[in-house]
């Protein structure tokens, strides 16, 4: 294994012929996060890695399946988890990148798959999960999509901002409401600054969530893109043909991402103190929480699955130790 440098990073594994190449740029989490995905792909999948970010690209990376192996579904956690992916790939519509989700494993594209499209299909398993994770406030779960944005954008931010994931539920009072959900891996907020009246217009709605002053803030580069996100569910909240009573975003971002969480602290002095429209979702609670959920073995499974591929970081450390539990999460189909 590599050895931890002085500033947090990680030296080059490129001489490790199962882990293959990491990327000399990358920030000390994304390093890491990258390294623990080249881990699960050579310890857990046992495949060699292929080359990226782009299909065109020769340059081979540790955290990069070959052609083949995505097209086996190899990036996924489950057989329904990838049908799911691949039928939402054939609506040809939104920011999904096939390549991307079939291939580079340290995307939060995939990552968002293998923690949500378990309930698009099974919404008695959303609505256990949902209860949880907001108390006193779910009686059903009635949709769950992904990369979803209302149509048409016109009528709301006139863009292509759009939720990785929504969750559409009944309150206990019979009403409806939804969750629009960011999710985040190791990769930056967008460092794109947009602006204008299509977003300006929604700003100076009543109750509003943003404090009085902070229009000057709300569009800075390093949270851009998170205020657009929340932008956009405010907007769905505030639309003139409006069927929810509440909604609100929720930010899914991995715990041990330093600079997330930071963007997350500046964005929060933007908000008002009685604010609930935004919830800040690290990966490790919303997980615990599934995990003290009354679910059957196959879901406790997937449950595990998750944990080892993105959150058990002492698994990529202490490889050799770990191995043989890690051969107990197989996936079944995807290995026929």
């Amino acid at each position: 294994m590599p050895n931890k440098s002085v500033d947090g990073g990680w030296d080059s594994v490129e001489n490790d012929p199962e882990l293959g190449p990491q990327y000399a740029k990358d920030s000390p989490f994304a390093a890491r996060m990258r390294l623990h995905q080249s881990w699960y792909r050579a310890r857990v999948l046992r495949v060699p890695c292929g080359t990226g970010p782009n299909p065109k690209s020769t340059t081979r990376y540790g955290n990069m399946l070959r052609w083949e192996d995505g097209a086996r579904g190899l990036n996924f956690l489950s057989c329904p988890i990838f049908t799911v992916a691949k039928r939402r790939v054939a609506e040809h519509k939104g920011a999904i990148d096939p390549f991307r989700l079939f291939h580079n494993m340290l995307s939060s594209q995939p990552m968002c798959f293998n923690l949500f499209a378990p309930l698009v299909d099974n919404l008695d398993l959303a609505t256990k999960l949902w209860r949880l994770v907001l108390p006193n406030e779910v009686n059903r779960v009635l949709r769950v999509l992904m990369e979803y944005a209302p149509q048409p954008p016109g009528e709301y931010l006139d863009d292509k901002t759009a939720f990785d994931a929504f969750v559409e539920y009944e309150r206990l009072d019979g009403k409806l409401a939804f969750v629009g959900i960011e999710t985040k891996l190791s990769e930056p907020f967008s460092p794109r600054r947009y602006d204008g009246p299509s977003y300006r217009r929604w700003m100076g709605s009543p109750g509003s969530p943003w404090r009085q002053g902070a229009g000057d803030r709300v569009a800075d580069e390093s949270h851009n893109q998170l205020w657009r996100d929340h932008l956009l569910a405010w907007a769905m909240l505030n639309h003139r043909c409006r069927p929810y009573e509440r909604g609100l975003l929720m930010l899914v971002r991995h715990p041990g991402d330093r600079d997330c969480a930071a963007v997350v602290r500046g964005y929060r002095k933007l908000l008002r103190e009685d604010d609930d429209t935004f919830i800040d979702m690290p990966l490790d609670k919303l997980i615990g929480i599934g995990q003290r959920a009354p679910l059957a073995d196959e879901w406790r499974q997937w449950l595990a699955r998750f944990h080892l591929r993105y959150l058990d970081l002492d698994a990529s450390e202490e490889a050799s130790q770990q191995l043989g539990g890690a051969r107990g999460l197989g996936t079944g189909c995807m290995y026929d």
